[in-house]
C-alpha cells in the first residue's frame, strides 16, 4: 500500500474474543488518503478457509534431470463460506478520512457445494459444521495445514497497480450440540482376551488329564477371566474422563469361605490418547496426503498391588481431566484436513503368581468446551441457590487495626524544632530500629508504639 494510504478494519470487543456459531462480528473499515486517487472498488470480505501444503520428490530422467527441481510443491485452499460487502464502487476520492460500519454472523454450516467427481470422493458432498481454527505443521517438507477465518479488506486501483489487502484474524470455536457435560461409559466385554492363568504353561495332554480329574473330584477349576472395560466414547475438556475394570471368573461362582482364590491382584494401569491429523492437498489424480501422529502418556501407576474380587468395578481413573485447548482441539474433519483420537488402557493384573496384560484401544471423540456464558444456563446449575451474604455490621476499632497517622508522627514534627545535633543523633539511632521505613522517628519511641499497637506474632 502507497505511504500515503491507511486501510484497517477496527472489530467492536475484546480483541482476543473467541466466537461460537451464531455470534455477531461488527467493526469498522477505516481508510484514509492523503491525495486524490482513482479506485476500482474496495470490498470486505467475511470468509472461512482450509489452507494445506506439501511437498513431494519430482524425479525426471534424461538431460533435464540436473535442472528440474528435486521437490513439488501441492498447496490448496478450499472455502468455508464467503460473504461479501462492497464498500466503494468504481470512483475518484478526494484526501480526507471515511470509515463504514459492517455486521456479518457466524454461520452454523459450511456455505458453497463441491462436486467429488471434480475433487475427489473424499470431499463432503453436503454442508457440515464449521471446523475449529486450527494450525499444525505435518512430518513432510513444507507441510502445514490450517482452518482460518478473518476479514478481508481489499483495495483495487485502476491501473496495473496490486490490490491492498488487510486481513483481521478471527478465532472461531464450535459449540456443542448438547449443553448436557456428564460423561457417559460404554462397558466392552473383551472377549478376545479371555484369560485361563493355570492354563499357560499346561500341555495338551495335561490339559485333558486335568479336565477329567476335575469332573471326578472336587478339585477348584481353572479360573477363565473374562475382562469388561468401561470408557466413554465421547469427552468433553475439563470434564471428569471415568475408565473402570471388571472381572469376571466365567467358570466358578464365587466361593465365600475361600476369598482369596476369588480375587487377583491389580499391578499397573496406563492410559494415553493417541493424536492424528491428516491432511491432503493436490490435483484429484495424486492427492498427496500427509498423516500426522502423537501418542501422549497422561498416567502410568506401576506397583498398585490391590487385591480385588471377581466381579467387582474397580475405578482406574480420578479427576482425570483434559485441560489444555491446544492439545485438545475438537474433533473434526472438514474437506482436506481430519482430526481425531483415540484412547488406549493397559492394564496389568495378576492371579497368584502369573501376570497378565489387559489392553484395549477405542476411538476417541473430543467434544468442543462448552463457553463459560452457556454454563450458567445448564439445567445442573439452574434450580442451585446460592447462599446470601451477611449483613455488614460495623464494628469499634481494636488493636489488631493499625494506628493512627497522627500518633505516630506527631513525634516527628515536635523534634523537627529541636537543634541540628539533637536531630542528627536522632536520625543515627533511628537507622539501627527501621532501615525500610525511613523515617526520622527515635528508636525509642517507634519501639514502644510497636510494642502498644501492633499485634504479637507469636510461632
Amino acid at each position: 500500500m502507497a505511504p500515503d494510504q491507511d486501510l484497517r478494519i477496527a472489530v467492536d470487543g475484546d480483541s482476543a474474543k473467541v466466537y461460537h456459531r451464531g455470534d455477531k462480528v461488527t467493526g469498522t473499515v477505516i481508510f484514509a488518503v492523503g491525495e486524490e486517487i482513482d479506485i476500482r472498488s474496495l470490498v470486505l470480505n467475511f470468509m472461512g478457509a482450509v489452507t494445506t501444503a506439501t511437498a513431494r520428490p519430482f524425479y525426471v530422467t534424461g538431460n533435464d534431470a540436473d535442472a528440474a527441481p528435486t521437490m513439488r510443491n501441492y498447496e490448496e485452499r478450499v472455502t468455508l463460506f464467503n460473504i461479501e460487502k462492497e464498500l466503494l464502487p468504481r470512483c475518484t476520492l478526494d484526501s480526507r478520512k471515511r470509515s463504514w460500519t459492517f455486521e456479518f454472523t457466524f454461520p452454523g454450516v459450511t456455505i458453497p457445494k463441491y462436486s467429488r467427481f471434480q475433487h475427489g470422493p473424499k470431499y463432503y458432498k453436503d454442508p457440515h459444521p464449521l471446523p475449529p481454527s486450527f494450525q499444525t505443521y505435518t512430518d513432510s517438507p513444507g507441510g502445514s495445514a490450517a482452518v482460518s477465518y478473518f476479514l478481508k479488506a481489499t483495495l483495487t486501483r485502476n491501473g496495473a497497480q496490486k490490490p491492498s489487502k488487510f486481513y483481521h484474524i478471527l478465532p472461531y470455536h464450535p459449540t456443542p450440540e448438547n449443553l448436557d457435560v456428564e460423561t457417559r461409559v460404554v462397558p466392552r466385554v473383551l472377549y478376545a482376551q479371555t484369560w485361563k492363568p493355570l492354563s499357560e504353561n499346561q500341555k495338551t495332554v495335561d490339559k485333558a488329564l486335568s479336565l477329567l480329574s476335575r469332573r471326578n473330584t472336587n478339585t477348584p477349576t481353572n479360573p477363565r477371566l473374562v475382562p469388561t472395560v468401561h470408557c466413554p466414547e465421547k469427552v468433553t475438556p475439563g470434564k471428569h474422563i471415568p475408565i473402570i475394570l471388571s472381572l469376571i471368573d466365567s467358570n466358578s461362582s464365587p466361593d465365600p469361605e475361600n476369598s482369596t482364590q476369588n480375587q487377583y491382584q491389580l499391578e499397573s494401569v496406563k492410559i494415553s490418547i493417541g493424536t492424528y491429523t491428516t491432511s491432503m492437498c493436490g490435483h484429484p489424480a495424486s492427492q498427496p496426503e500427509d498423516t500426522m501422529s502423537k501418542h501422549v502418556t497422561c498416567i502410568d501407576r506401576k506397583n498398585i498391588n490391590n487385591a480385588v474380587t471377581f466381579g467387582t468395578q474397580v475405578n482406574l481413573t480420578n479427576n482425570f481431566r483434559l485441560v489444555d485447548d491446544a492439545e485438545c482441539v475438537p474433533s473434526f474433519k472438514t474437506y482436506t484436513i481430519t482430526r481425531r483420537y483415540d484412547l488406549t488402557i493397559a492394564i496389568g493384573i495378576k492371579y497368584k503368581d502369573r501376570t497378565f496384560t489387559i489392553r484395549n484401544t477405542t476411538a476417541l471423540e473430543i467434544l468442543p468446551r462448552v463457553p463459560r456464558n452457556l454454563l450458567h444456563s445448564t439445567p445442573e446449575t439452574e434450580d442451585v441457590e446460592d447462599d446470601p451474604l451477611p449483613l455488614y455490621t460495623p464494628r469499634e476499632p481494636s488493636k489488631e487495626l493499625a494506628p493512627d497517622y497522627f500518633s505516630i508522627y506527631g513525634h516527628t514534627s515536635a523534634a523537627s524544632n529541636s537543634s541540628s545535633a539533637s536531630l542528627a543523633s536522632s536520625q543515627n539511632r533511628s537507622r539501627g530500629s527501621s532501615v525500610a521505613s525511613g523515617l526520622s522517628t527515635p528508636a525509642s519511641e517507634f519501639g514502644q508504639l510497636a510494642l502498644d499497637e501492633c499485634p504479637v506474632y507469636t510461632p
